[in-house]
C-alpha cells in the first residue's frame, strides 16, 4: 500500500498544485504555455529517446495492436450507442466514441508508467502513444467530416492529418529513436547524460502543466453522455484490452503497460477536437476533468492488481 501511494500520491498532488496555481493566479496563462511547450518539444521527447533507445528487446507490434484493436472496436461501439441510445449525430456520437478511448497517455502516463514500471515500462508504452494518437484522431475526424459535409472525403482528411502528424514531436521522436536503434549505434554517455536531465524535468512538469490547463466544464447538462463516456473509459476498455493482450500472449511489463494505459482518463486533445468542431465541446470537457478526478481511484486499483 505504501509503495501504490508512493506513485499515485505524487502524480495527483501535482497535478493539483498545477490547478491550484491557475485558480490562485501564482502563474499567469503564458507561463503555462511556456512550461507545456517545453514539456511537450523537449523534456518528453527526451526521455522518450533514451528511453526507447536503451531500453531491453520490445514487442511493440503486439502491444500496439492490441491496444488499438480494443480501441477501434470500443470507438465503433461507443458510436452505435450515441447514435441509437443517445440520439446524437454522427459527428456527435464521433466526439463520444473519443471520449470514451482517447486517453492521456503523455501528459499522465508518461509519469505514472515512469514511476511504476521506469524506462523499459515508458518504451513499450510509446508504441500505445505514437499509434492511437495517429489513428483515432483522424478517424474520428472523418466521420465529423462525413457529418458536417465539408468535403474532404477520406483521403482528404488523411492527407491533411499528415504534416500534423509529422509536427509531433512524440512521433519525430519515436521515428528517429527506432531508427538509430534499429542501425545499433550505441547512445554516448555524454548525450546519455543530457537526455537524462533533461528527460527527468518530463514527468513531474507535464503534471503540473496538466492540472493548470484541464479544461473547465460549464455545466453538466451531457451527464449520460459523462457517465456511459467515464465507464467506457476507466472500466471497460482496460478490460477489453487487456483480455486481447491476453490472447495475443502479451505478458510481463508490456502487458501491464498496456492495460495500465488503456485505463487512463479521457485525453485533452479529444475535448481540442470537439472544439475545433464546435460540437460537443462542453461534455469533453466535463468527461475530460471528471475521469481524470475519478482516476485517482481506479488507477490505485489496477496498479494495485497489476502490481
Amino acid at each position: 500500500m505504501t509503495g501504490l501511494l508512493g506513485i499515485i500520491g505524487p502524480v495527483f498532488g501535482l497535478i493539483l498544485m498545477g490547478a491550484a496555481a491557475v485558480r490562485l493566479k501564482w502563474l499567469e496563462v503564458p507561463a503555462i504555455k511556456g512550461m507545456s511547450d517545453f514539456v511537450f518539444f523537449a523534456a518528453m521527447p527526451s526521455l522518450l529517446f533514451l528511453s526507447i533507445t536503451t531500453a531491453p528487446p520490445l514487442r511493440l507490434l503486439d502491444v500496439a495492436g492490441s491496444f488499438l484493436a480494443g480501441a477501434v472496436v470500443l470507438f465503433a461501439v461507443a458510436v452505435v450507442i450515441g447514435r441509437r441510445f443517445l440520439g446524437l449525430r454522427l459527428a456527435s456520437a464521433s466526439i463520444f466514441g473519443l471520449n470514451a478511448v482517447f486517453g492521456n497517455t503523455v501528459m499522465l502516463g508518461i509519469p505514472i508508467v515512469d514511476a511504476a514500471y521506469g524506462r523499459e515500462g515508458v518504451a513499450n508504452l510509446l508504441a500505445v502513444v505514437v499509434f492511437h494518437s495517429a489513428f483515432l484522431l483522424p478517424l474520428a475526424t472523418i466521420l465529423i467530416e462525413a457529418d458536417t459535409g465539408r468535403g474532404q472525403g477520406v483521403f482528404g482528411v488523411l492527407w491533411a492529418s499528415v504534416p500534423g502528424l509529422l509536427r509531433n514531436p512524440v512521433i519525430v521522436t519515436m521515428l528517429v529513436a527506432l531508427s538509430w536503434r534499429f542501425l545499433g549505434v550505441p547512445v554516448p554517455g555524454g548525450m546519455q547524460r543530457f537526455l537524462s536531465l533533461l528527460g527527468g524535468a518530463g514527468p513531474p512538469l507535464a503534471l503540473f502543466c496538466l492540472g493548470a490547463s484541464l479544461p473547465k466544464p460549464q455545466g453538466w447538462s451531457d451527464l449520460a453522455e459523462v457517465l456511459v463516456g467515464g465507464v467506457f473509459k476507466l472500466l471497460v476498455m482496460p478490460v477489453l484490452v487487456g483480455g486481447i493482450a491476453y490472447a495475443v500472449g502479451v505478458s510481463g511489463v508490456a502487458f501491464k503497460v498496456v492495460v495500465l494505459a488503456s485505463a487512463l482518463p479521457t485525453g485533452a486533445n479529444a475535448f481540442m477536437l470537439a472544439r475545433r468542431f464546435s460540437t460537443m465541446a462542453e461534455a469533453s470537457a466535463s468527461i475530460v476533468v471528471a475521469s481524470t478526478a475519478v482516476s485517482v481511484v481506479t488507477l490505485a486499483v489496477l496498479l494495485s492488481w497489476l502490481g
